[in-house]
């Protein structure tokens, strides 16, 4: 089994979601990152999982629950106590999680007692004085109860960001609609993925291991195409990581003009940044040390066309333009035939302009925010992201 290991980063082939192979695999990050040292017993470790909706773990979307049990496995053996909790998509209540567990494969465990499942619905606010988009923030309060928090995200690609990860999935910390009110705040993209980095600065991951033995590509996070990387990446870092994973994404250097990595790498030079990266990585950031073994498992990799047009046009026009040209450049959603009517959008639509009318989603484009949420949360893969001609010209 072949093995990448930095100070920070420690990337494990992973073949299947084989028990044995995943429980040594989870040993070997523990003790590379010396948990036994940072957890007591007793303690309340929170396993911050990917659910973003009910879904079969047959499909890429959540967090497999093969991993979660690996993961809760090796917590009880220090005689703490593992709790798996998330806030996903839409209302967040005990009737919506417990249908969402249930879809993803986690309650049949809990029930086993190999971990606990979440049901505190409760939030609190937080304050970040360095915070970029933002100095105070709702987050769930299952994130405060916890004694050492394990971030358990799912590689995947995503329409807005190209992918998500170890920051993105922080952004589960923020309960039910309230994401939606976040959305709409910053429908700037550049602006939504340094709202997305105070968050993670609140969230604070003791730990992150990152599920990616089947991961998703082409329009993730929800309607992509499950794709083997084979791989369980783990580390202290959820910054480097995501740069990381973004680099190998892209295969070159074009990953620096993706928002989220561009996010990092603008943040890590203010004064008030989250961390402490080297100036040269802006040019050279995991040129030469990855080995051919990694980086063959995202050769050819599928990649969601991204709005890399919003990025540009955010910064270059004024308000006022930018609306006009976003009409004629910006992708857009269309609603297909598998469109059933099910409300799903309608109900977690930040600027709220999409309406159901004879069992048909409908979109007003012109209030659109390109959030993309509908395409996200949309049980039926009705969603599809079209680039206008001009767009495809121009970009």
């Amino acid at each position: 089994m072949q093995q990448y290991l930095t100070d920070n980063l420690y990337i494990l082939e992973t073949e299947n979601y084989g028990e044995q192979l995943l429980a040594k695999n989870i040993k070997k990050i523990f003790a590379e990152f010396k948990v036994s040292e940072k957890i007591s017993a007793g303690d309340r470790v929170l396993m911050k999982v990917n659910l973003l909706m009910g879904k079969d773990p047959s499909r890429a979307v959540s967090t497999h629950p093969a991993v979660i049990r690996a993961v809760a496995g090796e917590i009880k053996s220090l005689g703490a106590r593992p709790v798996l909790a998330d806030s996903p998509g839409g209302p967040f209540n005990r009737t919506a999680l417990k249908l969402a567990y249930s879809k993803s494969g986690y309650t049949a465990d809990a029930e086993q007692g190999l971990y606990e499942l979440n049901y505190n619905t409760e939030s609190f606010y937080d304050k970040l004085e360095a915070g970029q988009r933002g100095k105070s923030f709702e987050l769930c309060s299952y994130l405060k109860d916890a004694d050492f928090i394990i971030n358990l995200p799912k590689l995947k690609t995503h329409g807005l960001t190209l992918y998500t990860g170890a920051v993105k999935n922080l952004f589960g910390v923020v309960p039910g609609t309230v994401k939606a009110e976040y959305h709409f705040k910053m429908p700037k993209v550049r602006d939504f993925c340094q709202l997305l980095l105070d968050i993670a600065e609140l969230a604070a991951p003791d730990l992150t291991i990152m599920d990616a033995v089947t991961g998703m590509e082409g329009d993730g996070p929800s309607s992509g195409s499950p794709r083997d990387f084979e791989l369980m990446l783990a580390t202290g870092d959820i910054f480097e990581l995501d740069l990381l994973v973004s680099w190998l994404l892209r295969g070159d250097l074009s990953y620096l003009k993706d928002p989220l990595p561009e996010a990092i790498i603008s943040r890590f030079n203010h004064p008030g940044g989250l961390s402490a990266y080297e100036q040269y990585r802006k040019e050279n950031f995991f040129k030469e040390e990855i080995p051919d073994w990694l980086t063959e498992r995202f050769k050819e990799v599928s990649l969601p066309d991204i709005d890399r047009t919003a990025n540009l046009l955010d910064k270059k026009l004024p308000d006022f333009l930018n609306r006009f040209v976003t009409r004629l450049l910006r992708p857009r959603p269309i609603f297909t035939l598998k469109c059933i009517g099910c409300g799903i959008c309608e109900e977690n639509c930040p600027p709220q302009v999409i309406t159901i009318e004879q069992r048909q989603a409908r979109a007003e484009l012109k209030g659109c925010i390109r959030c993309f949420c509908c395409q996200e949360l949309c049980p039926h893969e009705a969603v599809e992201i079209e680039k206008p001609l001009l767009g495809r010209l121009f970009f």
